[in-house]
């Protein structure tokens, strides 16, 4: 029998919430690397083949960590990459905030509304929170012994 504790359902929602957001943020970039190519290049920092590069690779990787996230022998390595993803993307976007840069972030396939950047920070920085929240409670289950009745 499964053990149901206080934390238990919040940390399945969090679970399920993020996992839905990287999958939905992988998808239409799977499906359009080049748009996304063009969106890593607004950004000013790499083009060209490492651009292109990293348009296939990155979806790719979004979508494997979402779902395991769902995974319970690949939660904590997901949810490691996660902080890292979210990270690197708070850096970006804080970046070409104070750069001035008006471009599509493409976090979520192709779109042509200008940036609003604090939203974009204040949104990846929820995610972050709740992400070490899951990573938290995969470390302490992992150091709880489980007890055989």
């Amino acid at each position: 029998m499964v053990e149901v504790n206080q934390r238990t359902i919040p940390l399945l929602i969090s679970r399920l919430v993020l996992a839905w957001v990287f999958i939905s943020a992988g998808l239409p970039k799977v499906q359009d690397p080049v748009a996304f190519s063009t969106s890593i290049e607004g950004y000013r920092l790499i083009s060209g083949s490492p651009a292109l590069w990293t348009a296939i690779i990155l979806p790719w990787l979004e979508l494997i960590i979402g779902f395991g996230l769902l995974t319970p022998w690949l939660r904590r390595a997901s949810a490691c990459i996660m902080v890292a993803l979210l990270c690197l993307f708070i850096t970006l976007h804080g970046s070409a905030w104070t750069r001035g840069l008006d471009i599509n972030c493409g976090c979520f396939g192709k779109s042509t509304d200008s940036p609003e950047y604090h939203w974009l920070i204040l949104r990846n920085l929820v995610l972050l929170i709740i992400t070490i929240f899951i990573l938290r409670a995969s470390c302490r289950n992992k150091r709880t012994p489980k007890s055989s009745n």
